[in-house]
């Protein structure tokens, strides 16, 4: 991978929140009520918290001479990558609060999505289409189109 000229990373603050909570929710209320919980458990819920925080707790999107590229996680996986001379058109749109966060197929096509509902859409030459949110969709796109062939439709 080249130097990034575009760099995005988004937080999916909900999950840090939520995630975390709702594990010391269960445990207290359960040690609370004098419920013995096994000591396996105790070890296992936190350790799946930082797995799945670790796994999709940010996301991260960047350009470079050749390749649109965007993975979530900590470490950069799961991770994809689109060659810039691939992409037929790109624009910016949004995304419906039902459709959420994350990583998931929707009528449009595939939508990866941290926080907000701004995005872009992408369309492929070979017709897939996908959405990338992002903070500021106008930015991405003015590091995006002029690296693109000239005769992307913009």
């Amino acid at each position: 991978m080249e130097h990034p000229v575009y760099l995005e990373r988004q937080w999916i603050v909900m999950i840090w929140i939520i995630l975390p909570l709702v594990t010391l929710f269960s445990l207290g209320t359960q040690l609370l009520a004098g419920v013995h919980i096994d000591t396996g458990l105790m070890l296992i819920a936190p350790l799946v918290n930082l797995l799945v925080l670790t796994l999709l707790g940010r996301m991260t999107l960047s350009i470079d001479a050749t390749h649109l590229r965007w993975s979530f996680g900590l470490f950069g996986w799961p991770a994809w990558n689109v060659a810039l001379a691939d992409i037929a058109t790109a624009g910016a749109t949004t995304t419906r609060w039902i459709e959420g966060r994350g990583i998931k197929k929707t009528s449009q096509g595939m939508l990866y999505n941290a926080s907000g509902n701004a995005a872009i859409r992408i369309t492929l030459r070979n017709g897939t289409s996908l959405r990338l949110g992002t903070q500021d969709p106008q930015r991405l796109l003015s590091y995006l189109l002029p690296r693109l062939a000239p005769n992307v439709v913009r």
